[in-house]
């Protein structure tokens, strides 16, 4: 079997954040880099130019690649504005408050100001800096963390126009969101009506929720061929951050798409992050935000259908988790990275050497390409870091 790869990822804050010390970074990358062989550093997204000049010195008598960490459909409001997701009620949909750096407030993807800033905010504060590559995260419209409506959108003018086109039945799908937000229907023993879930694709009783999330992942897809393009055209590789298959559908997210536009993507396998894009954190904002009724037999319903049996609500099991890299690596040709937790923050992402442990001794045997330590070094105490060097010494 290959040698797996190490990717590292460090968190730089966000766009108006200038409190991190190259110091820093300096000397969790040298606690790395000093043991094991790592092939890239995700770094992002604060503009202190500095800090990239200097980590890609550094990177550079090892041989190491550097990527800039780049928030697309959300963040980048902070410095030009941009054009929020609009519910089916026509409100704009709020973002979700985790940490002062990130505000998780999401813009439409088919609106060509939002795509536009993403290019004038890496030509203002990055283009001058020697990247290898970028790595473009939120690609992607809300999820169930941003509450029922961060699902229910797109509806400004772009996306309406572009339901027309593509004979989307608006009204059915309006009346059907309605319902769900209004405690209309409370019956479903699934969410949304889910009868089954194949190839990182549900099915469901009303198949105006396929058209729906169907439709989304196109229009991600669409603006990441913009967005790819340009970047390439600047002789960037492009990495792609996306959530796990079961959660990345309802929020636009194709995997079998977007790695058209990609050279690697890493998937987040977050099993114990009670935040966006963990596993459980989303699993269970799903289950509360679309059931109104007998939560949890519509829980143990969705659960039989994604064929889990083990789960508790605390950390979703590894037998899941590599049943859905098995799909991935089956069904995608492009290099895959898997996303696991070394970082530790209280209650949030309780991450210990033994659950560290379990992931890699679990993910080395399958086919993928690699691992993104995630989803911040710098937040990563010295016992996990050590387990990771203990795994992958050279």
């Amino acid at each position: 079997m290959d040698r797996k790869k190490i990717v590292v990822q460090i968190f730089t804050g966000g766009f108006k954040n200038k409190e991190i010390k190259f110091n820093d970074i300096k000397c969790k990358l040298l606690e790395l880099m000093e043991c094991i062989d790592v092939e890239k550093v995700i770094m992002g997204w604060s503009v202190d130019k500095e800090l990239y000049v200097k980590t890609k010195k550094l990177l550079k008598k090892y041989n190491v690649e550097l990527y800039l960490w780049f928030p697309c459909f959300s963040e980048v409001g902070l410095l030009e504005k941009s054009n929020l997701l609009v519910d089916y009620t026509g409100k704009e949909v709020k973002g979700y408050a985790l940490q002062e750096d990130e505000n998780f407030e999401f813009y439409c993807p088919n609106n060509k100001g939002n795509i536009e800033n993403i290019k004038k905010i890496y030509s203002t504060y990055f283009s001058e800096i020697e990247f290898d590559g970028i790595f473009l995260d939120k690609i992607r419209y809300g999820s169930f963390s941003n509450k029922l409506n961060g699902v229910f959108n797109c509806f400004c003018k772009d996306c309406l126009d572009i339901y027309e086109k593509n004979n989307i039945d608006k009204r059915s799908l309006m009346i059907e969101m309605d319902n769900v937000s209004n405690e209309v229907i409370v019956s479903e023993d699934t969410p949304f009506g889910i009868t089954e879930y194949i190839n990182g694709k549900y099915k469901f009783k009303n198949k105006i929720w396929e058209d729906f999330f169907e439709m989304k992942s196109q229009n991600i897809y669409n603006a990441l061929v913009d967005i790819s393009s340009y970047f390439k055209s600047k002789g960037l590789k492009i990495g792609i951050d996306t959530f796990s298959p079961f959660i990345s559908y309802f929020v636009g997210q194709d995997l079998e798409k977007l790695q058209e536009v990609a050279d690697f993507i890493k998937p987040m396998m977050y099993r114990i992050t009670k935040a966006p894009a963990g596993l459980p954190f989303e699993f269970e904002r799903l289950i509360d935000e679309s059931v109104h009724e007998n939560k949890e037999i519509a829980k143990r319903n969705l659960l039989d259908i994604l064929g889990i049996r083990e789960y508790e609500g605390d950390i979703y099991p590894i037998k899941f988790v590599l049943e859905e890299i098995d799909f991935i690596t089956k069904n995608l040709v492009k290099d895959i990275y898997v996303g696991i937790e070394i970082n530790k923050k209280e209650i949030i992402a309780p991450v210990t050497p033994k659950y560290i442990s379990e992931n890699i001794s679990n993910i080395n045997k399958t086919t993928v390409k690699g691992y993104v330590l995630s989803w911040d070094l710098l937040s990563a105490p010295k016992e996990n870091i050590d387990e990771v060097i203990n795994w992958f010494r050279n």
